[in-house]
């Protein structure tokens, strides 16, 4: 089962809480403002602070004018950069009988209501990772939409395996929505040559 991903990757832990309205806020890009912050200090900072230690004028700048060029380019795409990581966001909530997802920033284009009448289910998944250290499994509860799976919400997910069972049942029961584990597979059982 592939797994939606609310237009962003999950975070490591994810709890719309237990009573309705369920609700999520994130802001995906904000771990993301170091960059354009290291190059607002790069290109803007550091040009200004030393145009000022050598205490050049306006006219000195206008012949030298690479670099006042390089402070007016980095501030208008820092600044850009920087507006975008902090404005963007995205929410979710579940009521009893709607589903909403709000975006903002550069998530703003991600903005939709549905009947929650349109979801089939809850679909469960569970992810293991070997290769990582500890090699925690991670369990994933979403709303799973009748004709779109673009739709599909994500509304838990977690490392904790007693916490996603308390979170499925309470989700199952306040939604009123069946519940559909992951399939998996049968073992493929080796045949046995009849005489």
């Amino acid at each position: 089962m592939s797994f939606f991903e609310v237009l962003s990757p999950i975070p490591q832990k994810m709890d719309m809480g237990g009573d309705l309205p369920l609700r999520f806020s994130t802001r995906p890009l904000v771990g993301q403002v170091v960059w354009p912050l290291l190059g607002f200090v790069l290109l803007v900072v550091l040009p200004v602070a030393y145009a000022l230690d050598q205490g050049l004028s306006l006219a000195l700048l206008r012949e030298q004018w690479m670099l006042p060029l390089v402070g007016v380019l980095g501030l208008f795409v820092t600044g850009t950069l920087i507006v975008r990581c902090l404005s963007t966001r995205l929410e979710v909530v579940v009521t009893a009988s709607e589903v909403s997802l709000r975006g903002a920033g550069a998530l703003r284009a991600f903005t939709w209501n549905e009947p929650l009448a349109h979801y089939a289910g809850l679909d469960c998944e569970r992810r293991h990772h070997p290769d990582w250290i500890g090699a925690q499994d991670e369990y994933g509860i979403a709303l799973s939409h009748r004709k779109d799976p673009e739709r599909n919400v994500v509304v838990h997910w977690g490392r904790d395996a007693r916490r996603f069972e308390d979170r499925l049942a309470r989700y199952a029961q306040l939604l009123r929505l069946p519940v559909r584990r992951e399939q998996r597979a049968p073992s493929a059982q080796p045949r046995v040559a009849r005489r």
